[in-house]
This record gives structure tokens, C-alpha cells and sequence, in this order.
């Protein structure tokens, strides 16, 4: 079976600067994996490309064994910062992807409904983005990637502006979401500790400009993980200590070409 994603020497480049060069990865069809690196290394980018929302400069990424060109229509975009329209409310914000998609009446509000209960919004459906929590606007977020039914879901740093404890209660949701629905998750973040967390697979990008992937790791922690508790496990921090020696030069490096 083809992956689900497949990055075959994939670069960007902008006037005067490579973003970055040579990305060659495999992303099998229900793997949860989280790409970490410094500031300005591109994951973002690749996210992009992934979606579709931009193009490679060079190399070619493939959806199942199809070569993207195009949006990639069988992905869902989780952003960092909420897509919710401000003039419509939870029931409507959610079940927006289902109209886009055609997918009106009795069957879609039906469909909206229960996501809105599956995220914890009971009480919420004629509440507007204004009228919510940070944590609150996050689960409608999830519940409009998720409603649409995608093969794969994007995610660009979704909890980063949340306080810790949110942050944890929306990993955990998410996990939910992800375990048993063979969906294909790609989290980028710069948080190791989140992407240890909730991955299968963590990849490491290089600093930029060019950068490329240093390292590939395979998180063997078992499942279901208790979020709350797994930074004591030995085997939690045996994985940080491997993935931060390759992760903490890169740093270094991103952080000196910053200053000069």
C-alpha cells in the first residue's frame, strides 16, 4: 500500500532564500507524527505544501501514490490560529466544511449536533466565537477538521497559545479523536515534550535557510498514554534526552544566526 504522504526531494525556495532542501519522507496511512526544529526551519512550509497551499520549487509530494497538484482535497488544515467566523455561531462554524462540501438539511445539522456534543459544547451551539474560551474556540476547530470525515489531518501548532493546563485537556482531546480512526495526523510544533506525547513518529528539521531533516524518530511508548503523568515515565525521558541531542544544535544554530 502506497503511504498516505510521501515527500520525494522536496525544496522551496523564495527570491534569495531556500526555505527548504531535500525533504524525503514516508508517512504511513494512520501514523500520528510531529515535526519539531528551530524557529524558521520551514514546518509551516511543508505543512503547506502537504496541503497544498503551496507548491514545491523542486521534488514532488504524492497523496496515496497520486502526485499533488492542486489543493490536497483529502486533508484537513488545523491552523495556529482558529478559522472560526466571527459572525456565525459553534452549530454553524462546525458544520461550514459540510456545506462547502454540498452537504446541507436535517442529515448535516444532525451531523454538527453530534460533533458538538463529542467535543463538549453541550449548551454552546448558538454561542459565538467571541462568547468562548480559548480552549472552547479550539474544539470547534478540531470538531470543523473533523466533521468533514478527511483521510489526513494537518495541524500547525494548534495549542501553542494556550496555558498548560488547557493545552493538556486539548492533547488529550485530540488523541481521542485520532485513536481508532486509521486517520493520518502531521502536528508540527515546536514544543518536543507535545510532540513526544502524542506521536508515533517524531522527525527533526535542521535550522534554516536550507533546512533539511536530521533525524527520524519511532515513539514506542505505549498506547492509550496518560498525558498527565507520561513526562515521569523512564522511558518518556529516555526518548527526550535522544531527540533533543540532535534538536538542541539546531537551536543553538537558529538562535546565533537570529542575533547576528
Amino acid at each position: 500500500m502506497a503511504p498516505a504522504i510521501a515527500l520525494r526531494g522536496v525544496a522551496k525556495r523564495f527570491p534569495g532564500y531556500t526555505a527548504l532542501e531535500d525533504i524525503t519522507l514516508d508517512i504511513p496511512a494512520g501514523r500520528f507524527l510531529s515535526i519539531v526544529g528551530p524557529s524558521g526551519c520551514g514546518k509551516s512550509t511543508l505543512l503547506n505544501m502537504t496541503a497544498g497551499l503551496s507548491r514545491p520549487s523542486e521534488g514532488a509530494i504524492e497523496i496515496f501514490g497520486e502526485e499533488l497538484a492542486g489543493i490536497n482535497r483529502r486533508a484537513s488544515y488545523m491552523f495556529q490560529q482558529e478559522a472560526l467566523l466571527p459572525w456565525k455561531t459553534v452549530r454553524e462554524n462546525i458544520q461550514l466544511g459540510l456545506t462547502f462540501r454540498g452537504r446541507e438539511g436535517r442529515a448535516a445539522a444532525e451531523q454538527a449536533a453530534a460533533w458538538i456534543h463529542r467535543v463538549g459544547l453541550d449548551g454552546f451551539a448558538a454561542s459565538y466565537p467571541y462568547q468562548l474560551s480559548g480552549g472552547m474556540r479550539k474544539r470547534v476547530s478540531m470538531a470543523q477538521c473533523w466533521i468533514v470525515e478527511p483521510e489526513m489531518v494537518l495541524m500547525d501548532e494548534p495549542f501553542a497559545a494556550l496555558d498548560v493546563h488547557t493545552r493538556l485537556r486539548m492533547q488529550s482531546e485530540i488523541l481521542a479523536l485520532w485513536t481508532g480512526s486509521g486517520k493520518t495526523v502531521v502536528f508540527v510544533t515546536h514544543d518536543l515534550e507535545e510532540a513526544i506525547s502524542l506521536s508515533d513518529e517524531v522527525v527533526v528539521l535542521s535550522a534554516g535557510p536550507a533546512s533539511g531533516m536530521i533525524g527520524r524518530y519511532a515513539v514506542d511508548l505505549p498506547r492509550p498514554r496518560p498525558l498527565i503523568d507520561i513526562k515521569t515515565e523512564p522511558r518518556f525521558v529516555e526518548l527526550y534526552r535522544a531527540i533533543w541531542s540532535d534538536l538542541r544544535g539546531e537551536v543553538l544554530k537558529s538562535y546565533e544566526r537570529n542575533r547576528a
